[in-house]
């Protein structure tokens, strides 16, 4: 495998690391007892001082000074509060998997954004990936059924109590959508310098949200606190970070599929913890996502290479 091609792994890897830690925050806001807007300006500023202290012990803010400064950079960092907050909010208001497979809409915009904006490739076996993990993921939910009766069939008859859960989940996946795709702009910045300001710019809008909606903690005990301590280290600065610059590696579509997998994640955490039920359906749609982000990585490792032996062998017809 050429150098090409270890990127993208490392980028691939970068990703399901992110994924996998995001999937454990709606675990984790169950046993919290405050709103998920603050427990997510927590996970962001958690996140924030963590890039301070790295590049404090680094010696790394000489490269802020160099920063030339543009509009992506905020809004990348103002998309990304926004899609913590909406969907640690959704995990509070309806099942962790629905919130999972709602905010993973997210990658389908960002993709379609970035096909058509930033002229990124949009191949056959990128849109067989998302098709494989879109159908993957309403197995999961339930929204796609077999019963022996009546065979398949698509339902949108969910239970009246998870509407708003699923419509703030939704409003999530527009924010996590918009985050991956104003990344795309501004590679040129290195992803710690990124990271930080993505942090800063996250907290300031969640702390703006929390300024005109004051959060209500009279009810968090010791336990809450210690598990918000523990989720903000872990799916905060771990989660976004590994996303930040996983994002400055992987093309659109490869950061939708392999995104995915969180889906599993937080089914499976409903499952051991919550008790969460299970069906023959959701397991061949877990099978389905796991299938499609791995075929989209082995596809962009094989492309790097195969481009790299084409540029060679041109370059040597050339020659003669």
């Amino acid at each position: 495998m050429d150098s090409q091609g270890k990127l993208k792994l490392k980028g691939f890897a970068f990703m399901f690391l992110s994924s996998s830690l995001m999937g454990g925050i709606g675990a984790f806001a169950r046993f919290i007892e405050a709103p998920g807007m603050f427990i997510s300006f927590c996970r962001s500023f958690s996140g924030f001082i963590g890039m301070v202290l790295i590049f404090a012990v680094l010696g790394r803010f000489k490269k802020l000074k160099e920063l030339k400064f543009s509009p992506m950079i905020l809004l990348s960092g103002v998309f990304l509060g926004l899609l913590s907050g909406l969907y640690v909010m959704s995990t509070q208001m309806t099942t962790l998997s629905n919130a999972a497979f709602l905010i993973y809409t997210g990658p389908i915009y960002s993709t379609v954004l970035a096909t058509i904006f930033l002229k990124e490739p949009f191949t056959k076996v990128t849109a067989l990936s998302l098709v494989a993990v879109f159908v993957g993921c309403l197995l999961i939910i339930g929204i796609i059924k077999y019963t022996s009766a009546d065979g398949f069939a698509i339902t949108l008859d969910l239970d009246p109590k998870y509407m708003q859960g699923n419509l703030v989940a939704l409003a999530s996946g527009v924010a996590y959508g918009l985050f991956l795709f104003f990344s795309r702009y501004r590679t040129d910045v290195d992803s710690d310098v990124r990271s930080l300001f993505n942090f800063l710019f996250a907290i300031c809008t969640i702390g703006a949200i929390l300024v005109f909606s004051p959060p209500d903690l009279s009810g968090m005990t010791t336990r809450g606190w210690i598990v918000l301590v523990i989720a903000a280290c872990v799916t905060g600065f771990g989660a976004f970070f590994f996303l930040t610059v996983a994002a400055k590696i992987l093309l659109a579509g490869e950061l939708a599929t392999i995104s995915y997998q969180e889906t599993i994640m937080a089914t499976l955490l409903g499952i051991a913890l919550f008790s969460e039920p299970i069906s023959l359906m959701q397991l061949i749609g877990g099978g389905l996502i796991v299938a499609g982000g791995v075929s989209q990585i082995v596809f962009s490792t094989h492309q790097q290479k195969k481009s790299q032996k084409t540029a060679i062998e041109e370059g040597v017809t050339a020659a003669h």
